[in-house]
């Protein structure tokens, strides 16, 4: 009995017979150096170079995070080495106070979607179908081929009773709006697609090689069909304006040669080579005088789009014409001279809104007003 009780009392309170007391402090410092090995671990397993050996399947993978990766370490290193200058030297004058300083990683993570993601970007149509427009209070041939993205006589050779005469646009008026610049032909009787592409000056595959005119080999055509030209350029045929031929009346004055604005206003539309005229916006009523001295040889009413017009012959080669007028304020004959009223400016024949039409004539062709006027 003795020795049992002395085994229960070493157990208990301390070393006895030689015997070691179990401390526990020294388990947890036991612990702890586990601990602290295990994170020694993970912290190293994140630096272990990526070429070391791996499994199969995970040498794979590793060779293609590196492909990915590494098209974005070249990109990036400039980035870095930015951020890195940059937040130095912020550190610099702030002495060191990074209180609100916060690296940003936006750039990389947006090349790297970049990168990865395959982004869908909408594709504008190209339009290759031809157009109906509807002339609106105030337009004008320009105005509405520069709406379209087009040239003034992409949009005349495309409507042939305003290429007869460009004046002839009135409000309501269906006008065709190609979908490239050049012509439009309607086919006659006898013509062939080399006929058609020399009068456009053209090669002839322009024409069957462009998809919206659907033609196939061997090309046949047929009388009223409709073909785009694309690039096409159709001749120009120059208008005649009948004039009075009679004697010079007594006392007409002649032109000096310097010609004056005729009206005050905005310039709606200019010169080129199928509006051989300028367009001068003015209020209604708005003053039209003589551009230079001479005697009058048209006071008419014209159904080709002018309205009410009046044409001076200066006796120097050069005429000048006045259209879409409100009022008349001149006969048939009567001299005028340089600045004085012959009309008020109005809105009559083929006109989208109140304006002079103005040429000038030398043997009856039109020049460009811009060269003469001041």
């Amino acid at each position: 009995m003795p020795s049992t009780t002395s085994a229960h009392n070493s157990s208990s309170t301390g070393p006895s017979s030689g015997g070691q007391r179990l401390d526990l402090p020294a388990i947890g410092r036991y612990v702890g150096h586990l601990a602290a090995l295990l994170l020694v671990i993970a912290v190293s397993w994140t630096f272990i170079p990526s070429n070391l050996p791996t499994p199969a399947l995970g040498g794979q993978l590793e060779v293609a995070a590196q492909a990915s990766a590494s098209a974005l370490t070249a990109e990036t290193a400039a980035s870095d080495r930015a951020f890195t200058s940059a937040l130095d030297a912020t550190l610099t004058a702030t002495g060191g106070d990074t209180e609100y300083l916060t690296r940003r990683s936006e750039p990389v993570t947006l090349r790297a979607m970049r990168d990865v993601l395959t982004l869908s970007v909408p594709q504008r149509s190209v339009r290759t179908s031809v157009l109906t427009y509807r002339v609106q209070p105030g337009d004008s041939v320009l105005a509405i081929a520069q709406k379209f993205g087009l040239q003034g006589d992409t949009l005349l050779w495309a409507n042939s009773k305003l290429a007869d005469n460009p004046d002839f646009l009135q409000i309501g008026q269906e006008l065709n709006i190609l979908p490239v610049d050049g012509a439009y032909h309607t086919v006659v009787n006898d013509e062939t697609l080399e006929s058609i592409a020399t009068r456009y000056k053209v090669e002839p595959a322009v024409i069957y090689e462009y998809a919206a005119n659907e033609l196939e080999p061997p090309y046949t055509l047929t009388v009223g069909q409709k073909l785009i030209i694309p690039g096409g350029i159709k001749p120009y045929v120059p208008r005649r304006v009948e004039a009075y031929n009679g004697p010079v009346p007594a006392g007409a004055r002649k032109g000096t040669g310097v010609f004056a604005w005729p009206m005050n206003g905005l310039i709606s539309q200019g010169y080129y080579s199928w509006h051989r005229a300028i367009d001068i916006a003015a209020a209604k009523g708005t003053r039209i005088v003589a551009a230079d001295s001479g005697y009058v040889v048209t006071v008419q009413y014209s159904d080709t789009g002018y309205g009410r017009m009046v044409v001076v012959n200066h006796q120097n080669g050069y005429k000048t014409l006045y259209a879409h007028m409100s009022v008349i304020n001149v006969e048939l004959g009567q001299s005028v001279a340089k600045g004085e009223l012959i009309g008020l400016c109005g809105s009559t024949g083929n006109s989208t809104g109140p304006h002079l039409h103005f040429e000038i004539m030398r043997q009856d062709v039109r020049l460009n007003p811009f060269i003469y006027l001041p």
